[in-house]
């Protein structure tokens, strides 16, 4: 996808003297903050552990991260596999997963490195997650390869959760500014998150700018980019119903911060 102009962050990077381009928010150090900055954020959790405790047998996450959802699933005890791209982030979860912290019950846990549209799951899932709405970072291709998948590793009574945005609620003309929010991050450091929304093409763009301060009032800065699709939940229905699922249940998600411009966030329970 090709990035979307953003005028907001750029100036800010200019304010700051950063003169190096932006590097993606999965790279090696963008995982660092990305897990940084999720780690106590609760939205969603609630609502997945609750259709995921009517489910049985074995747990596949997929878009897994650093384990801000795959924590909370080891609740339930039951053996999981963590798929995601990044081996930054798998690292990080590798990490965790051998804590009691993190893992109190020591559940088995498998980890795999793969793209989650491309992905050879072994059948017999009781439930499959994709949280984060992380669906939007497939193509329309990647969708529907991923669709015939988890449709192909459920178990017949499995379930398949998936957390979406309703991209219908933010259709405006030409490109649209999010905004711009600060956040602290410690005692010595805080977050700027430049979002700007390109709604011809469909796109959402996230600059986070991670300002840290040394001895002295020195401080440096680092950059990171993301960019999604805005996907229309009609087709992204389409694509399901296409692979041999059906939406059984819709489930409104609360936000933990509550935030207009990213609404309408829904859990679909799925079913063969």
């Amino acid at each position: 996808m090709k990035p979307t102009p953003d005028k907001t962050a750029d100036a800010i990077l200019r304010v700051l003297g950063h003169v190096d381009p932006p590097e993606d928010l999965y790279s090696a150090s963008g995982s660092r903050l990305y897990d940084l900055i999720t780690a106590d954020d609760l939205t969603e959790l609630p609502e997945i552990l609750a259709a995921a405790r009517s489910t049985n047998g074995p747990i596949l996450e997929l878009a897994a991260g650093s384990g801000r959802i795959t924590r909370a699933l080891l609740a339930l005890g039951r053996p999981l596999t963590a798929v995601d791209s990044s081996p930054e982030m798998l690292a990080m979860l590798a990490r965790k997963v051998r804590t009691k912290e993190f893992n109190p019950r020591s559940v088995p846990v498998e980890l795999v490195e793969a793209d989650m549209s491309t992905l050879e799951p072994d059948g017999g899932y009781g439930c499959v997650v994709l949280g984060a709405s992380s669906i939007t970072l497939l193509d329309p291709e990647g969708r529907r390869n991923l669709f015939r998948r988890v449709r192909g590793s459920l178990a017949a009574d499995g379930r398949f959760l998936l957390t979406v945005l309703n991209a219908d609620s933010h259709q405006t003309s030409g490109t649209y500014d999010g905004g711009t929010t600060v956040s602290a991050l410690g005692d010595d450091a805080f977050l700027i998150t430049a979002e700007s929304r390109d709604t011809v093409n469909g796109a959402r763009h996230v600059t986070m700018i991670h300002v840290s301060f040394n001895e002295g009032g020195t401080y440096r800065s680092s950059a990171y980019t993301s960019e999604v699709a805005f996907v229309s939940n009609h087709l992204i229905e389409s694509e399901i119903t296409a692979a041999g699922l059906e939406i059984l249940e819709r489930r409104p998600v609360r936000l933990a911060t509550p935030s207009p411009e990213l609404n309408d966030v829904e859990l679909w329970v799925c079913g063969p």
